[in-house]
């Protein structure tokens, strides 16, 4: 038995762990995908401590090891996004194109050195490209790296390579998986470490047939081996880290029901468009629209319903009103819209209306139609007030004012108050 592997082992395991429970703890859509490769990964590094120091590994344990190389490589190949085809038609596609690599290893672990059990395989291989490539409609460019790997490999067998036959097609399937992890945020330091990992993992494929004959070279190239495993799972750790916080941030920021700004995040840009109203000279709306009758709807249909129609609200708004202008849920059913730019009563009105339409939008949730209505506030800067303080009160105490009135709303109405003119 080989003890050496030992300690890179303990810290792979311990580094699984932490990730195990870091998914537990905050879900991320590659955490399983990340967790079931390296387990398959843990599999491979168990069992080259029963490797022999001198001389060719025991069959079995080659058959193992190779072949959890490659599982492992086509696991962090699997991209877990929206993708045009089923995931059950691309794990299909992703394990029979595996199975002829599966045999490959297999008969090199066996040690058979002789080119006539590696042709079936690699005739199997060449027409399972071609087949699923045409009938899964891959692009052309997947099918010619399939024929042209597969093509390399029949050449390498046939000059009796089998070792560069086998490690430079694993090469491959790690190259694949670097290419994968480029689509990462891209100023993720996860992201660096897991490429960075993942390059040296294929680079050491690649030089392997090389090196193996010489101990000095392969005992180096063996602790780099051993390095990047714990390098790719750091960085698997370190973007599921970053993602959280990212998130935390957002959710500061944010209200979780509609997904809008909240009011912190209100309040923060209300007074940065203020001071860029002051410099430029230009004026600025600020708006409270608070619905009519939301506590009915909660009453008489629960909660559950009243978080669909706030949800509905915010949608319609977010998705009717110019980007320029700038929607937030203060929370309860009051939302605020920051619209610059204003310059007269037809730029006004022409908001309103974008307002009224949009608000007049039914929202449906299980066989019911609710239609809402509306009280709206309006605050004008700077002929209502300069500070944002003051307009989101004068804004505040008109909408309410109106909120008060005794009124009967059979239709779809927006009671708007009466602004200053422009």
């Amino acid at each position: 038995m080989n003890y050496a592997f030992l300690p890179d082992l303990s810290a792979l395991a311990i580094l699984i762990v932490i990730l195990l429970l870091l998914r537990t703890r905050h879900s991320h859509k590659q955490a399983d995908i990340w967790l079931l490769g390296l387990f398959v990964t843990l599999i491979e590094s168990s069992a080259h401590i029963f490797y022999a120091k001198n001389g060719l590994p025991g069959r079995a344990l080659h058959i193992i090891v190779l072949n959890c190389y490659l599982i492992a490589g086509v696991i962090f190949t699997w991209d877990p996004r929206e993708h045009p085809l089923s995931v059950r038609v691309r794990l299909l596609y992703l394990a029979i194109n595996t199975l002829p690599l599966l045999a490959l290893n297999t008969l090199y672990g066996m040690h058979r050195f002789t080119p006539a059990p590696y042709i079936p395989v690699i005739i199997a291989g060449l027409i399972i490209a071609i087949a699923s490539s045409i009938y899964f409609r891959r692009t052309w460019l997947v099918t010619l790296l399939h024929i042209s790997g597969w093509l390399t490999i029949a050449f390498l067998t046939h000059t009796g390579h089998y070792r560069q036959a086998v490690y430079w097609s694993l090469c491959g399937v790690y190259a694949v998986a670097t290419l994968k992890y480029k689509r990462l945020p891209r100023e993720s330091t996860g992201k660096l470490a897991i490429l960075t990992g993942f390059f040296t993992w294929s680079l050491c494929f690649f030089v392997h047939p090389f090196i193996v004959t010489y101990r000095s070279y392969a005992d180096i190239a063996s602790h780099v081996w051993n390095m990047q495993k714990a390098l790719i799972t750091i960085g698997m750790i370190l973007v599921m880290l970053e993602e959280q916080v990212t998130s935390n941030e957002w959710l500061a920021l944010h209200d979780h029901l509609t997904g809008l700004p909240n009011r912190r995040s209100f309040e923060t840009h209300f007074a940065t468009a203020i001071s860029h109203c002051r410099r430029v000279n230009d004026h600025l709306v600020l708006l409270i629209l608070d619905l009519n009758g939301f506590k009915k709807i909660n009453d008489s249909f629960g909660h559950q319903a009243g978080d669909h129609v706030l949800r509905g609200v915010a949608q319609n708004l977010r998705e009717n009103l110019p980007a320029c202008n700038s929607l937030a849920r203060l929370g309860g059913d009051e939302f605020t819209l920051i619209a610059p730019g204003v310059k007269d009563h037809d730029d006004l009105d022409q908001l309103l209306s974008t307002i009224q339409k949009a608000i007049e939008i039914p929202i449906h949730l299980n066989g019911q139609s609710f239609t809402i209505s509306a009280s709206l506030g309006i605050a004008i800067y700077p002929d209502d007030a300069d500070e944002p303080a003051k307009l989101l009160s004068i804004a505040d105490r008109r909408m309410y004012t109106l909120k008060q009135k005794p009124t009967v709303h059979t239709q779809v109405e927006l009671n708007i108050a009466p602004p200053a003119l422009l």
